[in-house]
């Protein structure tokens, strides 16, 4: 029956959210992207977004239908220090989940975060 999908209220298991999955795919993007740069403070902010956009468009190609993708990134100087982070979301445990990695070379760190939402 065609246009009966439009009622779910739960994805099917396939297209559910797979942080494992999604996980893998902030790890390439990343690495193949930041691998050899070195940390510039007037870069950074632009940098930051085409990362973001190129996460965001991986994870859509990964067919969680139905859901929508919020990303985060974080670029700062690598010296040293620590830095802890931390989030708060409201959403359904059962359909809504995220995947994060961080990512580190002699110049800079980027965390990045994916945030999954089932659309129901």
């Amino acid at each position: 029956m065609e246009g009966s999908d439009s009622y779910l209220i739960r994805p099917n298991y396939q297209h559910k959210f797979k942080p494992a999955v999604v996980k893998e795919c902030i790890r390439e993007t990343v690495k193949a992207r930041l691998s050899e740069v070195q940390y510039d403070p007037d870069e950074v902010s632009e940098l930051t977004r085409t990362l973001a956009d190129s996460v965001k468009n991986k994870v859509k190609k990964l067919g969680f239908d139905r859901y929508k993708f919020v990303v985060q990134v974080t670029i700062g100087e690598q010296r040293g220090q620590g830095v802890k982070m931390s989030s708060r979301c409201l959403w359904d445990a059962d359909t809504d989940n995220y995947a994060e990695d961080v990512f580190m070379n002699e110049s800079l760190f980027c965390a990045v975060a994916v945030f999954g939402s089932y659309f129901y």
